[in-house]
């Protein structure tokens, strides 16, 4: 997949290219019909299906955000829309697997395995001649996938709340080791990060408020990933992080023990280095948590 840019601003469409195929496409980024051989036909077909639902999801988490920035408890708001997003969530792996079943010979299928919670079932449905095919590449890169998601789900339950945090030694900003349980006798905020993360970054300043605000009883401890060591000094140094950091190289392997799946990835670990609570991405229920924890 690859994405091109368009005469409408900074909007992009996502195309597939597939060898041997050919495409037209008519619209706009937002609004758009495939068009051409057999696959483009077939992709279309799919997008008629789930990109109703994903359309809702979409404005489901619009909706969210706005109230929540609005002042709205994120909290209370997750009790309402977390029961509508699951049920919309159940629906579209429904429509994926039926377009799967009922076309195992079109590669369309395989545009949506990526991300698809059944992939390894709707695998099992896809003809030889899709898993054998030009498709096959990209079929591999996904069965990897599957492989890491089973590793990360063995991993999450070792790092469920109440367990131990899985201990680790890693470089500190100034080349020293820095132990994690060294750091028990407060509470810990463990925090999964990257220079090329934008959410990680737009986090900052709300993370700098409570690791103030709470400084007598708060430690935060900054673990970079994906970053080299020279990047991440420089973002360290750039926006001003004050509390410790370490560096984490891919082989020390810290965030598979962590089970982490996305970023920023925020852990909250008790003063006997127990895990309390983790919160993937930046939402400000994890800051409401932190109030009413330290009242």
């Amino acid at each position: 997949m690859c994405k091109v840019k368009t005469n409408e601003g900074d909007k992009q469409l996502s195309i597939y290219l597939v060898p041997g195929e050919n495409a037209t496409v008519t619209g706009t980024t937002e609004k758009h019909i495939w068009n051409g051989s057999q696959f483009y036909k077939d992709y279309q077909e799919l997008k008629n299906t789930i990109d109703p639902i994903n359309d809702k999801m979409s404005e489901i988490g619009l909706s969210y955000h706005s109230q929540v920035e609005k002042g709205a408890n994120a909290d209370s708001l997750r009790k309402v829309i977390d029961p509508i997003y699951n049920d919309l969530q159940k629906q579209l792996s429904q429509k994926m697997m039926e377009f799967i079943t009922t076309h195992p010979n079109s590669g369309a299928g395989v545009t949506v395995l990526m991300g698809f919670e059944e992939a390894e079932k709707a695998l099992e449905t896809m003809s030889s001649v899709v898993a054998e095919g030009k498709f096959s590449y990209f079929i591999d890169v996904v069965k990897a996938k599957i492989e890491r998601d089973k590793i990360r789900e063995e991993a999450s339950k070792k790092v469920a709340d109440g367990k131990l945090a899985p201990d680790f030694t890693l470089k500190d900003i100034n080349g020293n080791d820095l132990t994690l349980s060294s750091l028990r006798g407060k509470y810990l905020i463990l925090d999964f990060w990257g220079s090329w993360c934008v959410w990680c970054i737009k986090g900052f300043p709300e993370l700098k408020k409570y690791y103030e605000k709470y400084s007598d009883r708060l430690e935060v401890l900054g673990v970079d990933c994906g970053d080299t060591e020279e990047k991440w000094k420089a973002a360290v140094e750039k926006h001003e992080l004050k509390w410790k950091h370490v560096f984490n190289p891919r082989e020390a392997k810290i965030e598979e023990k962590y089970a982490i799946s996305g970023y920023p990835t925020k852990i909250i670990i008790d003063p006997e280095g127990k895990i309390v609570k983790t919160v993937v991405g930046e939402d400000p229920a994890f800051y409401e948590f932190l109030d009413e924890l330290f009242k």
